[in-house]
């Protein structure tokens, strides 16, 4: 297998590259336009010297794959939507501001608020561009739907960053959707909902319109809401309970639409329009017909990157069968991915688009392979061994990015694929069935109904009865990014080994378990070494970490509200030995800590170097910074926000440093 067979590929490594470089450099966007406008006269230049010589140079591959990086390097910039002129944050006033926008997307809602994305038409009555995440609270009861135009007078502030390490930065999750500021309505704010009907609206309708037809059906509440999350990737709407049954089980992939369900459809259609391939021109009707389908359900489906992803590459295999040529897979997965980059670059760093392109990569990959392993003659025997080498490949695929993202491994995950990925399949069929036949004849839709409500109940009596078995989850993996890279050189080098089993291949795998060895060894003598004081910024509870090597002692005032915390930090720090005791009101770790919490008693013969302020005290700060002379004075994120401005303040007015955690993130004393 040569890389240089499938040039698509390359093109999208150049591109991805450029895409990379613009994520961490922070250039004009003139040095990538005029680098871009080089390399195309390059690229002239070298063709035309090439057709005179009769020769092919390498300058023009050179040139071609510039240009794509530099390209690439563009397209991040340009997509970028703060970098421009007309983005509405360079024109925020300090109080309220008029914001005119349309409804684009909804959220998960949180206990208090419903969330949705504004796509910002006007600021303060200029002309504006740019998303807007904005909350409304539920006591309001606003019947807010997507397509509808939006009015709304309000503060709007910046998103605030997540200030703690190791966990899900949410915050730039949203920067990556272009999305750096927010909206919290308030009871005095004014919003006026106006019904446009664009696109937009009549999609949003006809997806509704769909959703309630289903709701008729008489399924069981849980059973509706995974099935729509199955059929249209709604999965805010399945419980919290349920999602983590399927976690735990190595097969929460089926909730995300994916390959198997665009696979599915095709076929599908294909089976459905048999008939009309003897007509004249039936090749192309049943090619604009597959074509029109899928991307209408993508629409309904909220056009994910998996989706579209999918749906790219099954477009260009049905052009292929459309001209009668064998379509090469790698060329067609390169293709929707540079397609889904030239869309939107923020894609390369979205952890679905990763994963589910790793995961398609290994199956294609590996496939000779489990054809070979998998076969029998008898069809049973057959399809069980595919299925649970597929399983296993797939599973190696993303491995090196689940570990790195999630930090756990399911091991029941081939037992668990084994039953949940035909028993989906069928609930797949019999839900892409019912789309038409609750509009066509719904007396048959209620049977079909009730075989799938029959099939996701057992579905999910399987799932969570496997999910008891909690001792072969994995937890709290210690995975870092020099180690996900390395474990990516192990499966590449095994795919060599199983395709070509020779020598050199066989050193070769071996090389790639020494090089994830040593940056396993690299990680653990870089941790050992360490030795700090971590103040976290938590919210109506307060946590300290003093690390001493490979063991770390918490201290808190509520371990509970803490666990993802206390986790993290041990499974990034490899920690061999952790313990958890109740906050002290004094801390020694090479400098002496005063803790004063909310009943505002501190002793004033301690004369500490650090006042570490938690649960909002009462206190006059200013007369005890006469009084024991810090040298700084600490605020978490325990602390009402009010407080935190007034101690602020304070010590501007007296020269005196001041940490606020819910400003300037953790702190650490080294």
């Amino acid at each position: 297998m040569k890389f240089i067979k499938y040039p698509i590929v390359p093109l999208l490594l150049f591109f991805s590259i450029g895409i990379v470089i613009g994520f961490n450099t922070s250039f004009s966007i003139y040095l990538p336009f005029w680098s871009l406008i080089t390399s195309l006269l390059l690229i002239i230049l070298s063709y035309i010297f090439n057709e005179k010589r009769k020769k092919n140079s390498s300058l023009l591959g050179i040139s071609i794959y510039s240009a794509f990086l530099f390209l690439g390097w563009f397209s991040q910039i340009i997509h970028t939507e703060i970098n421009n002129k007309l983005h509405f944050s360079h024109h925020l006033k300090s109080e309220k501001n008029l914001v005119v926008g349309q409804i684009i997307e909804r959220l998960k809602s949180t206990t208090y608020y419903e969330k949705y994305v504004l796509d910002v038409h006007q600021i303060n009555q200029q002309k504006a561009i740019g998303k807007l995440l904005i909350y409304i609270p539920k006591e309001r009861k606003l019947s807010i739907k997507l397509g509808q135009n939006t009015h709304i007078i309000s503060k709007i502030k910046d998103i605030e960053s997540i200030h703690n390490p190791y966990q899900f930065n949410y915050t730039d999750y949203l920067n990556r959707q272009n999305i750096y500021q927010e909206l919290h309505l308030k009871k005095e704010d004014k919003i006026q909902i106006q019904v446009t009907y664009n696109w937009r609206y009549y999609l949003n309708y006809c997806k509704e319109s769909l959703i309630e037809r289903f709701h008729k059906l008489g399924l069981k509440d849980e059973n509706y809401n995974l099935l729509i999350a199955l059929l249209f990737g709604e999965r805010t709407i399945v419980s919290k309970e349920l999602t983590s049954s399927y976690t735990n089980t190595g097969v929460i992939h089926i909730l995300a639409i994916s390959g198997l369900h665009i696979a599915l459809l095709y076929e599908i259609i294909l089976w459905s329009t048999k008939p009309l391939k003897r007509r004249k021109n039936g090749p192309i009707t049943v090619f604009v017909l597959s074509l029109t389908i899928l991307w209408t359900y993508a629409l309904l489906a909220g056009l994910s990157a998996s989706v579209v992803r999918s749906i790219v590459m099954f477009s260009v295999i049905a052009y292929g069968q459309l001209l009668k040529r064998e379509v090469n897979i790698y060329n067609a997965l390169a293709t929707s991915a540079l397609l889904l980059l030239v869309w939107n670059p923020n894609y390369i760093l979205d952890i679905g688009f990763q994963l589910s392109y790793c995961a398609v990569l290994a199956i294609v990959a590996f496939q000779p392979i489990v054809n070979k392993y998998a076969y029998s003659k008898y069809k049973i025997i057959l399809k069980t061994k595919e299925t649970l080498l597929m399983t296993l490949v797939a599973q190696l695929g993303v491995l090196p990015l689940t570990l790195y993202y999630f930090g756990q491994f399911p091991l029941l995950f081939l037992i668990a694929n084994l039953v949940v990925i035909p028993l989906s399949s069928l609930i797949l069929i019999l839900g892409l069935t019912l789309i038409p036949f609750v509009y066509l004849y719904f007396p048959l839709a209620k049977i079909i109904g009730y075989i799938t409500n029959f099939c996701i109940d057992w579905m999910n009596t399987f799932t969570r009865w496997l999910s008891h078995f909690d001792t072969f989850v994995i937890k709290n993996i210690a995975f870092h990014s020099s180690m996900a890279i390395s474990l990516f050189f192990i499966v590449v080098s095994l795919l060599f080994l199983f395709s070509h089993p020779k020598k050199k291949n066989a050193y070769l795998f071996l090389a790639s378990i020494f090089l994830f060895q040593f940056c396993y060894l690299i990680q653990i003598i870089t941790k050992k070494e360490d030795r700090e004081l971590v103040i976290f910024n938590t919210y109506k509870s307060s946590l300290v970490a003093i690390k001493n090597k490979q063991e770390i002692h918490f201290l808190t005032t509520d371990s509970s509200k803490n666990k993802t915390l206390i986790a993290n930090y041990c499974r990034s720090n490899f920690a061999k030995k952790s313990t958890i005791r109740s906050l002290d009101n004094t801390i020694y770790f090479k400098q002496k800590i005063l803790r004063i919490d909310t009943n505002g008693i501190y002793k004033t013969k301690i004369k500490p170097d650090i006042i570490y302020l938690t649960t909002s005290p009462k206190i006059n700060l200013e007369r005890i910074i006469h009084q024991l002379q810090p040298k700084l004075i600490i605020a978490d994120g325990s602390n009402f926000k009010s407080y935190i401005q007034l101690w602020k303040k304070t010590c501007s007015s007296l020269n005196q440093p001041f940490h606020a955690t819910t400003e300037k993130g953790i702190f650490i004393l080294k």
